[in-house]
């Protein structure tokens, strides 16, 4: 039994790193759009393809302020390997974008 724990415990610590280049390239240019980068948190991340194979990343991200203190979730898209990224307190258009590429992921 205590082999059993220890073999997953070694798998589940492996698939947590088991993460696609684009999904840590999305994470790196949105962390960039923060006032302090190395804080930044993520959840409910997905990832989908378009029909030209470019990736688009979906997903939620908080951060510090100049306090010091988290500010809460927001949304956030980032396409093409970290060019393009939309977090939801920047952008008017957000829930838009958010539609059209995160919706169905």
């Amino acid at each position: 039994m205590k082999a059993f724990a220890g073999i997953t415990i070694i798998i589940a610590a492996l698939l947590a790193g088991c993460e696609s280049g684009d999904v840590k390239i999305a994470k790196e240019a949105v962390a960039n759009q923060l006032r302090d980068p190395e804080s930044a948190q993520f959840r409910n991340i997905s990832e989908t393809a378009n029909n030209l194979g470019m990736a688009t990343v979906c997903g939620e991200v908080n951060g510090k302020n100049s306090y010091g203190g988290y500010v809460g979730y927001q949304r956030f898209v980032s396409q093409a390997d970290g060019d393009n990224v939309y977090l939801e307190n920047a952008w008017n258009t957000f829930d838009s974008v958010w539609s059209r590429h995160c919706s169905k992921a």
